[in-house]
């Protein structure tokens, strides 16, 4: 069984009423009689008809899990970590992170926000539009992304400026080369644009604009 599989393992009590389900480290699944103890898939369970514990599924209880492993990473690697309305905020030097937690899904997912002016306020990274980063898939854990994030930030900051000078080594290396190349081609059109814009301003020329 691979680590994510683990993962997704959940504890319920046989026979049981309630029909809840629970993570092996949920305080309510440690009290369950040893000889009423049964261990399956989240998906199997729900198919069954039990339903999620309120108290495990939740990011709150999933961060404490990881707690000293985030709080060890982002001391080590300088990052700022907070947890906020159910929600994790991630701040390098490069950008803004937020990771979600899909209750009904039961995996993180990954949100993006670039910086304009360099690493900003907690307060501030809360208004901001996100994007879902379309290179990283559903997690299981806080760390797999808080690992991404760094490795993605590093990258990005000793990234050359002319992107023909990226290397395009590795699958992820050719995937940032191409990312680089179409935001360089939106900024050429953007700038044409701009220009043509500045000139029929200037010169009164708006008539002869192409369509």
């Amino acid at each position: 069984m691979g680590k994510e599989q683990q993962m997704d393992m959940r504890i319920v009590s046989a026979g049981s009423a309630g029909k809840v389900y629970h993570r092996p480290e949920c305080r309510y699944a440690r009290k369950i009689y040893r000889r009423n103890r049964e261990q399956m898939l989240w998906e199997n369970a729900e198919a069954k008809g039990y339903r999620p514990c309120a108290c495990c599924n939740g990011m709150e209880f999933l961060y404490g899990l990881e707690r000293d492993s985030i709080e060890n990473y982002k001391n080590l690697f300088h990052l700022d970590v907070d947890i906020k309305d159910h929600k994790i905020y991630v701040r390098t030097d490069a950008g803004c992170w937020k990771i979600i937690y899909k209750r009904d899904k039961q995996h993180f997912i990954l949100l993006h926000r670039n910086y304009a002016n360099g690493r900003t306020s907690l307060e501030d990274v809360e208004k901001v539009p996100y994007h879902r980063q379309g290179d990283m898939a559903e997690a299981s854990t806080i760390m797999k992304y808080l690992k991404y994030i760094r490795a993605h930030d590093d990258f990005k900051q000793m990234m050359p400026k002319d992107y023909h000078k990226m290397p395009r080594s590795t699958k992820r290396q050719k995937a940032y080369y191409k990312a680089a190349k179409q935001r360089e081609a939106r900024k050429s059109a953007r700038r044409v644009d701009n220009l043509f814009t500045m000139i029929e301003r200037k010169e009164g020329i708006r008539e002869i604009s192409f369509c």
